[in-house]
Order: structure tokens, then sequence, then C-alpha cells
């Protein structure tokens, strides 16, 4: 691809932002546009971009730093670790999905079409059970064993919603406060966090976060969405320290971090029985890859890591552009670093 051409895909964003990590550990980072259109604030190394999906990599780094303290088994029911909250079949039993298959998008939970998204931040709080139960405008649909686990993928936030109640249940915290804990105080991030209500207002008082915008590029009402379902899609970051958690991960993998054993990094990477293109909250983009993806009304990001080479590449913008990271350009932009495709 010509290089007017990635002109021409940063272009389509009113703000863009990514950080790249060789072989050799050197970083570079590159942004341009926007972080707020209508104050002409302009993105810069440190904009605080909100990662959506990208979430479900984090929540699995916090499930396997729980099963590193023994508290949890992933190949054992779900809901032997649930006390709030039990996910159930259709007819009422409680289902024998287990957390790996919550983790794989496998434990035949099914989202309904329009949920998970389009609150606003004056909008009235509501809770976890609540969003599990169906309850709400967010979600409408109860999270339920509709299928059979294992026999079918299908990719599910409220999956993710069950893993934030569980990592509450089993550790007696806030999901925002254990993954802050054990993943981002560690590696000193000082821009990533999950997005609760409270630390979106005290987090956009010190840094700078990006206003979201729609496909038409009109601003979110209120700049941000409220994201009840932080597990599944509510963290913010910059490109360069999602990159720092990419390259830990990476040190895991290799068996050289202090924060996440080899096994436990090395597991995540292991396809799922029957689908090999998906790990614990990863998907697998090719020979010693993974990617994740995330996608939201107030922007777009995606993260591809070589667990061998080392390369990793994040791309983070705010604004939806109302296709996919491939139609978008987004995945050319990782690619052309990892894949040395551009």
């Amino acid at each position: 691809m010509e290089k007017e051409n990635i002109k021409t895909i940063k272009e389509r964003f009113i703000g863009i932002s990514s950080a790249y990590l060789d072989s050799s550990e050197s970083i570079s980072v590159e942004y341009a546009g926007l972080a707020d259109k209508e104050e002409n604030i302009a993105v810069d190394e440190n904009t605080v971009f909100p990662a959506c999906s990208i979430s479900k990599f984090i929540t699995a780094l916090c499930i396997m730093r729980i099963c590193e303290l023994d508290l949890i088994n992933i190949d054992e029911p779900a809901n032997n670790y649930l006390s709030r909250w039990k996910l159930r079949t259709l007819d009422g039993r409680e289902s024998e999905a287990t957390v790996r298959s919550l983790l794989t998008h496998t434990a035949g939970i099914i989202d309904s079409e329009d949920g998970f998204y389009g609150l606003r931040r004056n909008d009235p709080q509501i809770g976890l059970i609540d969003i599990l139960d169906g309850k709400t405008s967010y979600n409408n649909r109860p999270a339920r064993e509709e299928k059979t686990p294992g026999t079918e993928f299908e990719y599910s936030d409220a999956g993710y919603c069950v893993l934030q109640m569980l990592i509450e249940d089993i550790t007696q915290k806030s999901f925002e406060v254990f993954a802050k804990e054990n993943v981002f105080q560690p590696l000193d991030l000082k821009r990533t966090f999950f997005a609760s209500l409270k630390n979106l207002e005290e987090y956009e008082k010190e840094f700078k976060l990006a206003t979201g915008y729609d496909e038409n590029g009109m601003p979110i009402l209120g700049k941000y969405p409220q994201v009840p379902d932080l597990a599944a899609s509510g963290l913010w970051s910059t490109p360069k320290e999602l990159l720092m958690i990419a390259r830990e991960y990476i040190k895991a993998f290799n068996g050289k971090s202090p924060m996440l054993k080899e096994s436990s990094a090395r597991e995540m990477a292991k396809p799922a029985k029957n689908y090999s293109w998906v790990g614990l909250g990863v998907f697998m983009s090719g020979e010693n890859e993974i990617t994740s993806r995330g996608w939201g009304e107030n922007g777009q990001s995606m993260l591809k890591l070589n667990y061998v080479t080392g390369e990793t590449a994040v791309v983070m913008t705010n604004q939806n552009p109302g296709v996919d990271q491939t139609e978008s350009g987004i995945e050319a932009l990782v690619n052309r670093k990892i894949n040395k495709e551009l």
C-alpha cells in the first residue's frame, strides 16, 4: 500500500494514535488529528482513548492472576465461584459453563441485538446484576446458557459481565480496583483505567481524554458514553501504555515476568477446543500472533503482538467509523509494522 493510502486511512478519523514495539524493544509513537474537535485540542502521545473490547484481554489477565492465587480453576463451572448471582440454563437450572468457556465466548450466552450500547453519563446508574438479568435498557436479554457450552462460538459481552461478577465475588474488591492493583500499578501505568463513573470523572480532571465521535463526526453527548460492563468494554488507555501491557505479556510467555507465570500466558494463547482462532480473552491472527480488537460508539482500536519476535502494534482512535477494523484501515495500520505489509 502506498504511503498516500496510509495518510488517507489516518484522515478518516478525527483523532488517531499508535505505538510500535520492534524486536529490539525499541518503541516509536505516531499521532495525528484532534482529541477534541470543538475545543481544537490536538492528540499527543499522552491522549487517553477508549480501548473498548481490548478490555477483554485485561480481564483474561486478571482471571489468570486469580488462578495463580489458587482461588479458581478455569475448567470448573463459573457458578462454583459466583455468590451474588448464578448463571442459569433456559429451564432455570444452574449452568455448568466453565470459566474457560466464558473467556472463549463458548458458554452458550447470546447478547441482545441492541444491547451494551448507548448509555450517557447523566443516565441513572445501573447495577451488574440488573444487566445480567436483562432488566435495563443497556441489556434487555437475560444472560443465560441458551446453547450447550462448547457447541458454538457466540461473541458475548454478557459473558464478560459474568466474569466481572466472578472477579468481584472471589476477591471482594471492585473489578476496576483489582485490575489496577494487579495489572496497572505493577507496570506503573498512569493513564490506564477501567471507567467506572467515579474513575472517569477523576481521570478527566487529571488527563486529556479523547472526546468520542460518531460515524458522522458528531460528538457523543457528554463526550464519553457510560459503560457499566467494565470487563467487556470499559478500558481507557494510551497506545504506549497498552504496549507496556503487551510487552509484559510477551515477557510472561517467555518466562520472564514477575507479574504473570509462563504457564498462564501460554494458556491464554492456547486455541479453544474446536475454535482455533480464539484463546482466553484474545484471538489468534497468524503464526505466533494474537490480536485484541475494540470498537464502540466513541472509538475503534486494535492491538496485535507476536509472542516470539516481541513485535507489537497498537492503534487507537476516538471515532466510530461504522465499519470493522479491516474496512476502516485500522488493521492495515497495525499490519504495516507487525507483518511489514505497508
